[in-house]
């Protein structure tokens, strides 16, 4: 566990140089070309909080799901009101994802049997979060525009919600 700490402390002290390296990412990719039209401090701090936050969504809390989904959810709805395509809107999340893999096995951290062990459940944690992340963003940018956005009903989220529940707590 001490190793996993590490990880995620690796990746919420150096927020600042994994937020430079996925702005720029964003903003050449041909698959993300939405994004260049956003100004980078704007972009900066769309992935800045979350590398600072990685630790808090990572953890198996509680009640951590709920304020994922919702923070997503919103997450969605904002990128569909920049007029980022869905589809940029999910390789942008997963360039964020790979890009912190990559810092991490770039660091020279896993040197021994234990340590892969570790990294590969780390690497799990990491994944399983950024599905959550893709998913209810995507639900958020499916539903922006609707003319009574369904995201703001609490009986909406609650449903999306209870039906994801039985794939949102890993053990």
């Amino acid at each position: 566990m001490l190793l996993i700490n590490r990880f995620i402390r690796l990746i919420e002290n150096h927020a600042e140089t994994l937020s430079a390296k996925w702005v720029e990412a964003v903003r050449t990719s041909p698959l993300t070309g939405g994004y260049a039209k956003l100004p980078k401090q704007e972009l900066h701090d769309i992935v800045y909080s979350r590398f600072r936050k990685l630790g808090e969504w990572v953890e198996k809390k509680e009640g951590q799901d709920r304020q994922i989904a919702g923070h997503f959810l919103e997450i969605g709805a904002r990128r569909a009101a920049s007029g980022i395509k869905v589809s940029e809107m999910t390789y942008s999340l997963l360039l964020e994802r790979d890009l912190i893999w990559r810092y991490i096995l770039d660091e020279g951290i896993i040197t021994e049997g234990i340590d892969l062990n570790r990294a590969i459940e780390f690497s799990h944690r990491l994944n399983h979060f950024y599905e959550k992340a893709v998913y209810f963003a995507l639900v958020g940018h499916e539903n922006y525009g609707d003319p009574e956005p369904r995201t703001k009903d609490e009986g909406f989220f609650e449903s999306i919600f209870e039906g994801f529940r039985h794939w949102l707590v890993v053990e």
